[in-house]
């Protein structure tokens, strides 16, 4: 989620106080990184990935599933052991005490022993986790636990009476809400529509603090609902700051579709609910903005109102209208060498308020380091997130894709994460062109929103015109299809199914799908035939999700607990319904 802050954070006074010096520091920080990277190359197309796991408790006596509060036992514990400093993991804190966040140790490169160590490095993660746990207590890649916030017992030890009893107590989770809080000086209303099955009875579902009562809809405000919700992540390094800034661009209306094919949240609380993701609750957790400012500046955790290559067609600019810039730091951005574009993102980001601040940032305001810039940057969750080299000797110019939710197996995280860098080398190496206006990626992060959008939504997307030809025809049907495409003028887009993005369209000039560009690329990077085949299973995955054959943890989950005895087709998630289901999950994982 962001850097950790070592020391105790201020309050929010303080932190408002001390914004102004806080920003402008932080942009001369910006400044001197820049200059001092701005030509640095790295020819090594390493990755990584970043999935945040749940501990789960399952207590066969009371047929109860429950959040275990272990994250500090278990860090701890990985942190005091010398074999973990031979573990090809890493594990990390979270907002929850329940998740731990895990990398692996090193980045990946693009060999085939790389990408075909990623699922067993997924695997892995969970072994280390589990070496903390007793036999019943499990590791899980939940994007949300299913009875998070409901009426009883949904964590171990039990402490539903305690206020935010599941946060983590390193600072930076402690003061994050409290400042957001007093920012915005009012409680953000966050309200989703109960799924209508059969019998649901038409009542009052839930009751705000307030005491106003909201008709068949959940009420999420609490800070418990929201801040175990958890994802797939994975950051690219690219070439330079010039590919880099096109991988961003490219990947933004990709953004919604992913989160659409890996929706992974429909249960709330304990009650199935008409939408199938995480993102705009998590959104609204972190959502500082005050009253006055809902309708003129965009969220903090949102998807992305800037392209940044230079190089990006006339007609799809940002939208300047709601980005929240200091005159005064765009000015010095572009005074300081940045063109227009890169300018205007970061002083988007450096202009808005900071949220978390030690006493010692306020006093240690220079350019010999770059941490008041990354914590402002930290703070603001873009659907894909442009990253400078920090040092010479570390990661060099990076693209993070952020959408994606955590998937119920180790081989679909694997799946998804390989599939996106793939198609990450490919849009890099045929320079690949998806950009379609700004205002139709917000419209498809709407779409994504809603129940089964896979299967019953289309979303924008560049049918044509998305290459400049390359040569090398081959005599394969699917690889002369992918080459007429690639040679395609125009920049037409329309709304498209899932199953037409990923896996082609019928007509015969239709778009070939993400799926053969992918095929495409491993033919013409040289991948030998033998290892393409090693690749193909998890190809194969995703072509059979987008087809909606392989059904979505969302769709999975619902099937379960409408099929379940102890179901009455009335919206609810009992306790032995959910505690059948994490079984099922563990199973799934054992079995692979």
């Amino acid at each position: 989620m962001g850097l950790p802050v070592e020391g105790p954070s201020i309050g929010w006074p303080e932190t408002e106080q001390a914004a102004p010096n806080v920003q402008r520091w932080a942009t001369e920080q910006l400044l001197c990184l820049w200059r001092k990277q701005r030509h640095r190359r790295d020819n090594v197309p390493s990755w990584g990935d970043e999935i945040e796991y749940n501990l789960v408790d399952l207590n066969s006596t009371s047929e109860r599933a429950t959040l275990l509060l272990d994250q500090e036992k278990v860090i701890r514990q990985w942190e005091n052991s010398p074999a973990s400093k031979e573990e090809p993991v890493v594990l990390q804190w979270e907002w929850a005490k329940y998740v731990v966040e895990t990398t692996p140790a090193k980045p990946y490169t693009e060999s085939i022993e790389d990408l075909l160590s990623v699922q067993q490095n997924m695997k892995r993660r969970r072994q280390v986790i589990n070496r903390s746990l007793s036999p019943n207590q499990h590791t899980m890649s939940l994007s949300f636990f299913p009875r998070t916030g409901a009426d009883g017992q949904w964590t171990t030890p039990h402490g539903r009476t305690q206020t935010n009893h599941s946060v983590c107590s390193i600072p930076r989770y402690r003061i994050l809400p409290e400042n957001v809080l007093g920012r915005r000086q009012s409680h953000k209303k966050t309200h989703y529509p109960v799924y209508q099955d059969i019998e649901t009875p038409d009542i009052f579902h839930d009751i705000l603090p307030s005491g106003e009562k909201i008709k068949n809809h959940l009420c999420l405000d609490d800070l418990e609902v929201g801040i175990g919700c958890c994802s797939l992540q994975t950051t690219f390094q690219a070439p330079n700051e010039t590919e880099a800034r096109w991988l961003h661009d490219q990947l933004i209306p990709l953004a919604p579709i992913f989160l659409a094919m890996t929706a992974a949240v429909p249960i709330w609380k304990g009650y199935l609910v008409d939408t199938d993701i995480r993102w705009q609750r998590f959104g609204d957790l972190v959502d500082d903005r005050r009253p006055e400012e809902m309708e003129s500046i965009p969220p903090r955790w949102t998807w992305n109102r800037t392209y940044l290559s230079e190089e990006k067609p006339p007609g799809l600019e940002s939208d300047s209208s709601l980005q929240p810039m200091n005159p005064a730091i765009k000015q010095r951005l572009l005074d300081g060498g940045m063109d227009d574009s890169l300018a205007t993102h970061f002083a988007s980001i450096l202009s808005r308020d900071p949220l978390i601040l030690t006493e010692e940032d306020t006093h240690n305001l220079n350019t010999s380091n770059t941490k008041l810039f990354e914590l402002l940057q930290s703070c603001v969750w873009h659907a894909v997130r442009f990253k400078l080299p920090i040092t010479d000797t570390g990661p060099g110019w990076c693209v993070e894709f952020r959408t994606m939710e955590s998937q119920l197996t180790d081989k679909a995280n694997a799946a998804f994460a390989i599939f996106a860098y793939l198609l990450s080398r490919a849009i890099v190496t045929m320079h690949l062109n998806f950009y379609i206006p700004i205002d139709k990626v917000g419209e498809s992060m709407e779409f994504a929103k809603e129940r089964d959008a896979v299967r019953g939504r289309k979303m924008w997307f560049k049918r044509s015109g998305w290459s400049h030809s390359i040569g090398g025809v081959k005599s394969m049907c699917k690889e002369k299809k992918v080459h007429k495409r690639l040679s395609g003028e125009g920049e037409g887009f329309a709304l498209m199914s899932a199953d037409e993005i990923f896996n082609g369209e019928s007509e015969e000039d239709g778009f070939p799908g993400l799926v053969a560009i992918v095929r495409y690329y491993l033919k013409q990077s040289k991948m030998a035939t033998a290892e393409q085949e090693k690749i193909a299973p998890y190809l194969e995955l995703i072509s059979e999700r987008a087809s909606g054959e392989n059904p979505t943890p969302a769709t999975w989950m619902r099937k379960f607990v409408r099929s379940h005895e102890d179901y009455r087709q009335d919206s609810y998630v009992g306790e032995r319904v959910c505690y059948d289901m994490m079984r099922e999950i563990v199973r799934m994982n054992e079995d692979e």
